[in-house]
């Protein structure tokens, strides 16, 4: 007899499927017991923005790795809140998995509805890529810590395995550090996308049996919408191989529909200015470097929504007049696959932003990352996956060294591909290493 209404309601789906079976085919108690072993039900929590590819992009790569790593697997999505561009990506393309919604508590309300079905039926939850559990890092508000410690809680209680799939960790202000190690001690697994996040752990004393580097989630991405891909290619003038990629980040408000900042992001300061002025004064030379050097057009891209804005304004709008003609910049946003269709086809890859790279290196393309130290621990991944010579701190790095890197891959361009190739082995050993841990969690 099922034990748990967990078991339960596993049991009762199989056993009314039987009811279409013939006499001959009903399955006994001991066969059912062996198909319900072999069906697991995974619940991924998931899909932080829909205007930013790179929170758009964990999903599908994760997903992507679930499917194919454990294909018998059901696998349940979780969206605290709705993510229709999330959410028609991942219909096109994972038809099986089934979306639900809900916070998991409002005020007085607990978990409920389809939320609280999806938990009793789950056989491991998963927390996907991530900054999330951090405290201080962007802000100091206990809300949104608790909606993500909360689910572990309920995991705890009602002994559901646990666990955190590529996840960077970099700021546990007091009194977060108890809370955070208490809980997170009791996942089955901690998969770090870098492994300074590892050593940050470690260092703060969590116990969590596994504790080690798994890649970002994103890493897993195929998706792509050919389709848009290939036509804005031609709109744009852009030819397959010969184009360089620009992703940027600068110190500025996010948008909503109405283009007004977000009260979360204000006005930057000054200082912020100066920064962006010297930040995108490097970008500019790389990209006259580029254009002279090599002769090929540049593709200034958004990851962020606000990005379609400030980059143009910020960096298209500066540069002189005979570069401006060899550059094009995109001013509409536009999902994780379109992207992917367009990058499969860049010569080589720049930004500011690691998802848009990390996409490109699935698809072989070779990047440089000169990232924002504000950003955190997470540009660590790209020394870890094993090209530390494409990774900088763009404060600190003189101009001449992210353009020397940028320029090197064209200059040895077979070499830049073969690297690129060996780092994705390495993001792919991994990616099998980690699915089996899970895959165990849940079939036990």
């Amino acid at each position: 007899m099922p034990t748990t209404r967990r078991e339960f309601l596993k049991l009762s789906t199989l056993a009314a499927s039987t009811f279409q079976m013939s006499s001959d085919e009903i399955l006994d108690a001991n066969s059912m017991s062996n198909v319900l072993a072999k069906t697991p039900t995974i619940l991924l929590r998931s899909s932080w923005n829909d205007n930013n590819i790179g929170d758009i992009g964990h999903t599908p790569g994760t997903l992507r790795l679930l499917e194919r790593h454990i294909p018998e697997a059901q696998i349940i999505l979780w969206h605290a809140q709705s993510r229709p561009v999330t959410e028609a990506l991942v219909s096109k393309n994972f038809p099986k998995v089934k979306i639900v919604h809900g916070a998991f508590f409002n005020q007085d309300e607990g978990l409920q509805g389809e939320l609280k079905m999806a938990f009793e039926q789950a056989d491991v939850y998963i927390h996907n890529s991530g900054m999330s559990m951090n405290y201080g890092l962007f802000n100091y508000e206990w809300t949104g810590v608790m909606s993500n410690l909360a689910p572990f809680y309920y995991c705890i209680e009602n002994k559901i395995p646990f666990g955190l799939y590529g996840q960077s960790f970099d700021k546990f202000a007091p009194p977060a550090l108890s809370l955070f190690r208490d809980v997170l001690s009791r996942a089955s697994f901690i998969y770090c996308r870098d492994t300074e996040s590892v050593k940050f752990l470690k260092d703060n004393q969590f116990k969590t049996p596994i504790i080690e580097f798994g890649p970002d989630g994103c890493f897993g991405i195929d998706v792509r919408d050919e389709a848009k891909g290939l036509a804005y290619l031609r709109q744009a003038g852009l030819e397959e191989g010969k184009f360089l990629v620009v992703v940027v980040r600068t110190n500025t408000p996010h948008l909503n529909t109405t283009g007004k900042g977000d009260m979360m992001n204000p006005a930057p300061t000054p200082e912020q200015q100066q920064q962006d002025t010297l930040r995108l004064g490097k970008v500019k030379d790389l990209i006259s470097q580029w254009v002279t050097t090599t002769g090929m057009k540049v593709l200034i891209a958004p990851e962020a929504l606000k990005e379609t804005k400030y980059a143009k304004t910020m960096l298209y709008d500066q540069l002189d007049e005979n570069i401006k003609a060899k550059v094009v910049c995109r001013e509409t946003f536009w999902s994780a696959d379109e992207a992917m269709s367009v990058y499969a086809r860049a010569h080589t890859m720049f930004g500011m932003e690691p998802h848009s790279l990390i996409m490109g290196l699935a698809l072989g393309v070779p990047v440089v990352h000169a990232r924002p130290l504000k950003h955190g621990r997470k540009g660590w991944m790209f020394r870890d996956i094993g090209v530390p010579e494409w990774l900088f701190e763009i404060d600190q790095a003189p101009a001449a060294d992210i353009t020397g890197a940028v320029l090197a891959i064209y200059k040895d361009y077979k070499t830049a591909k073969a690297k690129a190739q060996k780092a994705m082995d390495v993001v792919r050993n991994r990616q099998k290493e980690t699915m089996s841990v899970v895959k165990k969690l849940a079939m036990t």
